[in-house]
């Protein structure tokens, strides 16, 4: 994770780089998926999880593109058939310096939604912390409406945060769980107005992949 809670603007679901926030998107450089950062602005003290990831990058050639992550064999087609409707695996982006983060992704077939999982780089406590400080002061990060929910069942702790992101008009589903010796990151960001299964179906999809995922 990197610094946290700069003023942001998120980038819309369905563009060329797509910046899924947990709990609030990290600072400065444009690039999602765990090492990107939406519009750059001076990063806050307390940090964040961002996926860089692009789901359609053949569209500018200078972009170069990773394999698939081995996450996606854990998220694979099927289990993100559960959230969303006709998903499209989203290639990696290789940054261009230091190496891409172990990220997976799925935009929906109308591209108006999009899926991520990822590993936290900070402690689920970190991350816990950090989701209830947005609570208190969501403007910081454009966001507004946070809320978190414990969830049962899940790993030894887990739980939900549901935020709206104010510009571009988005609502993001973040779903944090520690498992094993990691904190796990899913993450359904969708264009306001658009309604998928997701939201209420992200919980039961981080409990079917756990089994599944690394120590």
């Amino acid at each position: 994770m990197h610094p946290r809670r700069p003023p942001r603007t998120a980038l819309p679901v369905g563009a060329a780089v797509l910046c899924a926030l947990l709990a609030a998107c990290s600072s400065g450089s444009a690039s999602p998926a765990g090492s990107a950062s939406p519009a750059g602005s001076p990063a806050p003290s307390d940090a964040g999880h961002v996926v860089a990831i692009s789901p359609d990058p053949t569209g500018s050639p200078s972009v170069r593109t990773l394999p698939p992550s081995l996450l996606c064999t854990v998220l694979d087609r099927s289990a993100a058939r559960r959230v969303l409707t006709g998903p499209r695996q989203a290639p990696r982006v290789a940054p261009e310096k230091g190496t891409a983060p172990e990220s997976c992704g799925y935009t929906s077939g109308d591209g108006s939604a999009m899926l991520t999982l990822n590993p936290a780089t900070r402690s689920y406590a970190a991350e816990r912390s950090a989701a209830h400080s947005l609570v208190l002061d969501p403007e910081p990060a454009g966001m507004r409406g946070v809320q978190i929910t414990a969830v049962d069942g899940l790993g030894q702790a887990a739980f939900r945060e549901t935020a709206q992101v104010v510009n571009p008009a988005q609502n993001v589903t973040f779903v944090v769980w520690r498992s094993g010796s990691r904190t796990w990151v899913l993450t359904l960001a969708e264009a306001r107005g658009r309604t998928t299964p997701g939201a209420d179906s992200l919980v039961e999809l981080a409990r079917r992949i756990t089994p599944g995922l690394p120590g």
